[in-house]
């Protein structure tokens, strides 16, 4: 008797042409460079600026959750979740070291 074997489906990847978000590759998964910024930045963000730095984690989760079915979404998403924590890194470091000058 011959049985069918039936597997899972393959996971969608993004074509290589489509233009895929910052620091993620075709699988969405993060590259190298990538994990190294985003633990930087997210770690900063979450401890210096609780909320905002969560919502930057939620929106780089989404994203890239999306490289596959919806890349230009996935774009966008990763983006603003870089965007967050650039400018909250940036005034939360500079808050500190005011904060610190200021007290000498």
């Amino acid at each position: 008797m011959d049985y069918e074997v039936s597997s899972p489906p393959a996971a969608p990847v993004a074509k290589p042409r489509q233009r895929l978000p910052l620091g993620i590759r075709a699988d969405g998964e993060m590259t190298r460079t990538g994990i190294v910024f985003a633990f930087a930045l997210g770690t900063i963000a979450v401890f210096l600026a609780f909320p905002v730095g969560v919502l930057g984690i939620v929106l780089s989760n989404m994203g890239m959750n999306r490289v596959s079915t919806k890349p230009e979404t996935a774009r966008k998403l990763v983006a603003w979740s870089w965007a967050i924590f650039a400018v909250t890194d940036s005034v939360m470091v500079l808050a500190v070291v005011t904060a610190l000058i200021s007290r000498s």
